[in-house]
């Protein structure tokens, strides 16, 4: 899986760069292989004819081309090979050669021919090839210098969070998988009320950070003036749907707490696990709904819950459950109960410890793995 993710990046790398500079890359290997063709006329000193000597130095540079073409589609490997050692095999069939080397003052004028032309295409080669790293690398530099200030930029506004309001404590992170994550978890308190959630950005990279961003930011202004989880979603649902890509859309499951009652919503994400400290039992709270932004016409609600001392919640992304071992096997959303129900009793950082060294001992990080934690403490006093 790890080899496959390698070759994965490098054809991403190849898609990226602009056809000019792909187009100078060929024409550089070309040229660089392209004396391959001259050197065989080297060591039969001059034997061959000049339409040989052109298709030798044609199939030499077209060959070398043919294969770094190829190599963003490796299933025609086979076919690229079987046809190389055709064609060289049966060359003479298209071409034939010429049976007497040349002598004297003609070999001396065709060998320096051959040198000029030889030295000829290796200096155009390396021009070709020098200038296409020069523009690649600054284009390079160019684009990590600009994900780097959107990594800078993510990290402010998922900041990893322990906090405490009221009777309530919080434990929460965000990992991204690459140098952006479109992962999102925040709380946010006014007066006494709070609302806790985890946002999961389809996508990765930059635009998922960047809708993420908006996301928190849309949020946040609505949350200033109501905390009803059903008039957050529905209005954030307006707001973003026609600032985002059409495939785009934005997972959420949260819980508002307000005066002495709990409430969640769930819309397209995972089921938020709630351990009841009476029973020692990890229920799912969950609500049949689209996403976030899918449909600009959607409707969502919200459900009571109804709790008590010691009780803990759990709101995580795919990106823990959606973890494979070496025999491809999913960490899934029951290890995930399990281990809550092993540490339901003891601090938050370290629930969290386990979940996240249980995930990182299963599997390689595929997504962004984000988790909120929520215990409480006592009832609430109106």
């Amino acid at each position: 899986m790890a080899d496959w993710s390698r070759w994965e990046r490098r054809l991403a790398f190849w898609r990226s760069v602009p056809g000019v500079s792909y187009a100078a890359f060929l024409a550089g290997v070309f040229l660089m292989f392209l004396p391959i063709g001259l050197l065989g006329d080297i060591a039969r000193l001059g034997a061959a004819p000049p339409e040989r000597l052109a298709g030798e130095m044609i199939l030499s540079g077209g060959l070398a081309v043919a294969y770094v073409l190829v190599s963003r589609r490796p299933r025609w490997f086979p076919v690229l090979i079987a046809f190389h050692i055709f064609i060289t095999w049966k060359f003479d069939w298209f071409v034939p050669p010429r049976t007497t080397a040349l002598t004297g003052e003609a070999l001396r004028a065709r060998l320096q021919a051959d040198a000029n032309a030889i030295a000829a295409s290796i200096i155009a080669s390396f021009v070709l090839l020098s200038n296409f790293v020069q523009r690649e690398g600054s284009r390079y530099v160019r684009a990590h210098t600009e994900i780097a200030l959107a990594r800078d930029i993510h990290r402010l506004l998922v900041p990893a969070m322990s906090r405490r309001i009221g009777s309530f404590e919080f434990q929460g992170f965000s990992l991204p998988s690459g140098e952006v994550g479109g992962d999102l978890v925040d709380v946010v308190e006014s007066n006494g009320r709070w609302i806790g959630y985890v946002a999961d950005v389809s996508g990765h990279g930059v635009g998922a950070g960047l809708l993420m961003g908006m996301f928190k930011s849309a949020a946040r202004t609505q949350l200033l003036t109501s905390q009803s989880l059903d008039h957050l979603l529905n209005t954030l649902n307006v707001a973003l749907f026609d600032l985002k890509k059409p495939e785009m859309f934005v997972t959420f499951a949260g819980i508002h707490f307000d005066v002495a009652d709990l409430s969640f919503s769930v819309a397209g994400h995972l089921p938020i696990l709630h351990y009841r400290a009476a029973t020692a039992t990890v229920d799912e709270l969950s609500i049949p709904q689209i996403p976030v932004a899918m449909f600009d016409h959607a409707s969502f609600s919200a459900s009571p819950v109804k709790f008590a001392p010691g009780d803990l919640f759990a709101i995580l992304t795919d990106g823990l459950t959606e973890v494979f071992d070496r025999q491809d096997r999913e960490f899934g959303l029951d290890r995930i109960k399990t281990l809550i129900r092993s540490h339901a009793a003891e601090p938050l950082g370290r629930v969290q410890e386990a979940l996240l060294a249980a995930v990182r001992a299963h599997g390689r990080q595929l997504d962004d793995q984000t988790l909120l934690l929520i215990r409480v403490t006592s009832l609430p006093q109106p």
